[in-house]
Parts: C-alpha cells; structure tokens; sequence
C-alpha cells in the first residue's frame, strides 16, 4: 500500500447533495449535482487527485454531476447527515454510532483495508516516556482527536471511566487536534505526552521514513473495532441505495474502479456483518462522563 494514498483516504470522504438534488437523482436526471464533503482522519494531503479519481468514477457510475466540499469535524457530518442533506458518507465509526442513535443513520457497507474490516485504537507516548499503559499517564497532557472519534476519544474515555475516574480529572489537560497525524505529531514533539489514535493511520504512518512514529512507541492496544463505513441516511430512497450498494460492491471487479480502489489503499467494500460493531456499541454505552 502506497502510504500517501493511505493517508488520502483516511481523510474521510463524504458525499454532500442539497435536498433538490436528492429527489433529481432519484428520478434519474442526468443534471443532478452530488458533492464530495472532507472531515479528516488524517490531516489533507497537498493535492486531491485521488479524490478525483473517485469523484470521476463515481460521477461516471451514476451518470451526473460530482463535486467536492470539505468539512472539519464529524459533528458538522451529522448535521449534515440528520438533516438529509448527505447522500452517503465515509464516516468514522464514533460517528455513525453517535447518528444511528440521534437520527437513525443507516450501514451501507464496509471498506476493505489489509485484507480486513476491522482496526484498533493505539495509546501512543514518547519513547524516552517510562508509562507503560493508559493508566500510567495519570495528570498529563493528553491529546484527543475528535469528540465522536472512536480510537481517538471513546475509547481512552471508557478506559478512564472503568477505572472510576473521568478524563478531566485523570489528566492534567486535555485538547482535540481534529486529526489523528496531528496527535501524533503533538506527542512526538512535546505537545502532550501521549495520545489515542487510528492504528491504520499509524501503521501507515510508521512504513516511512522520518516519520514523528520514530519517536513513539504504543503502550496500549485496544480490542478490535469495526472499521469506519459507509453510512446513508435513513431517508434516502431504497432505489438510491441499491444504486450506490451496487457501485461500492462491484469496484473491485471492475478495472478502473480497482485502480481506484488502489489509489485510496483500499481492497474493496462489503456488506457489513451483524456483530462487526457490536465492542463499539457496547465501549460507547461505558461511557459516562
């Protein structure tokens, strides 16, 4: 895997279209515009050509128009998401949870990445650092990603709070970076002394050289989640979402869409297994803070 590409696609995809453009697409007029919509995962790489190849595919698959919007934390996403104004969404899985039980926010299906569908949460410090888990790093500076990220806030949270503490008393401060290279870097640099993070993000991130994870090392892993996934809202039209299922399950069988698949570090996509979330809802209901 290519880790630029990785790290393209980990910044999260979503594809906006105002309400109009629902009701066009559905009755398969050609002029309908969809929107691409970014909250990063990883903070934006320099260039966005391989969000192009996909915007291109898929603009090419349901015969209209793609454009691309950004947007910077996953709570915006759900607003977007409960008012119907997103069509489908690559969102972290912190994020879906949190909208399937506000708005009813509906799986689609599941990326493929390594050959798996599943990722972990990494408690990361400073190698000169002597903590050896989470708990070790009581009344520090710890750094968070996003409020709705699930390896990069739940989890460590419901850690915290199992030991019958909450997070902002078990540190000394907290603050959210909005990407998980970006808490990585925090640590690295001495911003905080430790963090949680996407073991993807991570992983991808150590295959390079320089990189602030030479400076690193985990001290602890959490139990397997299931990966971020497609997501649709509720009230998008079955016909829709048959369409777009249809698209997502079959790149990997196509040519130009496995070449796209390849640019984003991904295998593929496939339907979602019954128990593949069933940690993070049970994490999430730990939480009390």
């Amino acid at each position: 895997m290519r880790i630029r590409s990785f790290l393209h696609f980990c910044v999260t995809i979503f594809i906006v279209s105002a309400l109009p453009g629902i009701s066009s697409a559905q009755s398969g007029n050609s002029k309908a515009t969809f929107y691409f919509a970014v909250s990063a995962m990883a903070s934006p790489a320099p260039t966005l050509v391989h969000f192009t190849e996909f915007q291109n595919y898929l603009s090419g698959k349901l015969r209209t128009s793609v454009s691309l919007k950004q947007r910077r934390t996953y709570e915006e996403i759900n607003d977007l998401l409960a008012r119907e104004k997103v069509q489908m969404a690559f969102t972290c899985t912190g994020g879906y949870l949190s909208g399937r039980k506000a708005f009813g926010l509906e799986l689609l299906a599941v990326p493929v990445m390594n050959g798996k569908t599943s990722y972990r949460s990494y408690i990361i410090a400073r190698q000169e650092n002597p903590a050896r888990s989470l708990a070790d790093l009581k009344d520090s500076v710890f750094a968070f990603t996003d409020p709705l990220s699930l390896t990069g806030y739940i989890y460590p949270t419901a850690r915290i709070n199992q030991m019958g503490l909450v997070t902002t008393d078990f540190f000394q401060k907290i603050f959210y970076t909005e990407s998980h290279d970006k808490s990585i870097e925090a640590v690295a640099t001495g911003l905080a002394e430790g963090a949680a993070v996407d073991s993807l993000i991570f992983d991808a991130l150590r295959k390079q050289t320089n990189s602030f994870t030479d400076r690193l090392k985990i001290i602890e892993i959490s139990e397997e989640f299931g990966m971020p996934p497609v997501v649709v809202p509720s009230g998008l039209s079955v016909k829709l979402k048959r369409k777009l299922l249809k698209v997502l399950l079959s790149m990997d069988d196509d040519p130009e869409g496995l070449k796209v698949l390849h640019s984003l570090g991904m295998d593929g996509f496939v339907l979602p297994e019954p128990e593949l979330y069933r940690s993070a809802i049970l994490l999430r209901k730990q939480i009390h803070e």
